[in-house]
């Protein structure tokens, strides 16, 4: 890249990591900034678009390697040793203390070492405690040398220890009594870890189940390689899936309805149209045993608890997947108290896609999550709504704009540019080309 010129001049409002980030660098070469990011295949591709030139000259840049370089503290290595000499000066004071009392005691016929301590004026103020009872009936040096020694060890003991407490450092070890940890250690988020996906690489996987839904819609099931693997997928972000239709490489993007707390599989609820290029030629055919090519995660949409108070969404057929795993994560989340409004299109009420859980995450948690059903074709007695999704409704079912408050869209491009429309007319602010979770109406 360091050879190429590119004018995102016209990007600048759209980019995801914001303006400041490309003026910064505007006019020089970008190269390392661009690459320790990370960015995606999908930034790779948006890139060369805005291509115009290269650099006359131009040559490769060869990143230095990072050194880390650690020091010993001088001060603790002085004050470890200081300690060691006092000590050890305390100990060889010791010894000539033995001569000493052994001269003494060699002239008593009876004596303990409490009582000659009294005998050696300032070591009597040692409490007795510290001292081995030793009796000596028989007197003479030898007798006496031995209780000497063995009282210069018991008081050189003492004064080392005592001395010892104002060489040492009091630590997290010595000043404070051992404790458990907290119980309410934060745990670390599960959809934010890495798992069996790569964003760069397409890995295959078999297909393990193939369940049909309503008429064209399926729910494909794969197998993960380990039954405690995870997909590897934030919530908010889809998987891509590549085949060769007639020669060609063709991909396709979905959103997955399964997490990374389901273990050892990959769930996609896909509608399969007869004329589609990959769904009709090809996932339709599938059959259990039949490995598919993934990668990912991809996306603008990184969900995470405390994105917003109030999320108002407007789905559309199999638009509902992306927001199925969205109301999923926060109404399993017993921390997450986000406001979900959502407003599901469809034709017909067997077009209604995940219904049965959708109502029972309704049901089950009301403060969260409040739905509102539009069909083209109602039946009769039907206790929601028909024709299509207006700003009225909007108005009456989704929560007004705020900073505190995102709509999302997704579905047939037709409703998401006329809901656009609409939400722009109530007052939410208008979302770039390239939708980016700073938007108060982010699409899918």
């Amino acid at each position: 890249m360091s050879d190429l010129v590119y004018d995102v001049s016209k990007y600048v409002r759209d980019h995801p990591g914001g303006a400041d980030v490309l003026i910064d660098v505007a006019g020089t070469d970008a190269t390392t900034a661009y690459e320790e990011v990370g960015h995606s295949e999908d930034a790779d591709g948006i890139l060369k678009s805005y291509l115009i030139g290269t650099v006359k000259d131009a040559h490769e840049i060869n990143r230095p390697k990072a050194v880390r370089l650690v020091q010993k503290s001088p001060e603790s290595s002085k004050v470890a040793k200081g300690s060691s000499s006092t000590i050890g000066t305390l100990t060889m004071a010791a010894i000539p203390l033995a001569g000493g009392l052994a001269l003494m005691l060699a002239s008593d016929s009876h004596f303990t070492l409490p009582g000659a301590l009294v005998k050696f004026g300032p070591l009597s103020r040692l409490s007795p405690r510290w001292l081995p009872a030793v009796h000596c009936p028989q007197g003479g040096f030898s007798n006496g040398f031995i209780a000497a020694t063995l009282l210069s060890a018991a008081v050189g003991g003492v004064i080392g220890t005592q001395m010892s407490r104002f060489t040492q450092i009091e630590s997290g070890f010595t000043k404070y009594p051992p404790h458990l940890k907290s119980k309410s250690v934060a745990k670390p988020n599960p959809h934010l870890a890495r798992g069996w996906l790569e964003p760069k690489e397409y890995k295959s996987l078999p297909l393990l189940r193939k369940d049909t839904l309503s008429p064209n819609v399926f729910l494909f099931v794969f197998q993960l390689p380990n039954p405690a693997d995870v997909i590897g997928i934030p919530i908010g972000q889809h998987v891509a899936i590549k085949a060769s239709i007639d020669g060609t490489d063709v991909s396709r993007s979905y959103t997955p309805v399964s997490n990374n707390i389901d273990l050892g599989r990959l769930e996609l609820v896909i509608k399969c149209y007869p004329d589609g290029l990959l769904t009709g030629k090809y996932l339709t055919n599938l059959e259990v045993g039949d490995k598919v090519l993934f990668r990912g995660p991809k996306g603008a949409m990184r969900y995470r608890k405390g994105l917003c108070k109030k999320i108002g969404m407007v789905a559309g057929g199999t638009g509902i997947t992306p927001m199925f795993q969205l109301i999923r994560a926060i109404c399993e989340d017993d921390t997450d108290t986000t406001e979900i409004s959502l407003i599901y299109a469809n034709r017909t009420e067997e077009d209604i896609l995940l219904r049965k859980e959708l109502d029972a995450f309704a049901k089950n948690y009301p403060k969260n999550l409040n739905i509102w059903y539009m069909l083209d074709q109602p039946p009769q007695k039907w206790a929601y709504g028909k024709g299509f999704v207006t700003q009225t409704l909007m108005a009456s079912k989704l929560p007004g704009p705020s900073p505190d408050t995102k709509a999302m869209l997704c579905g047939p491009p037709g409703m998401v540019n006329a809901s656009k429309k609409a939400l722009v007319a109530m007052g939410f602010e208008a979302p770039g080309a390239v939708s980016k979770m700073t938007d108060q109406i982010f699409y899918f």
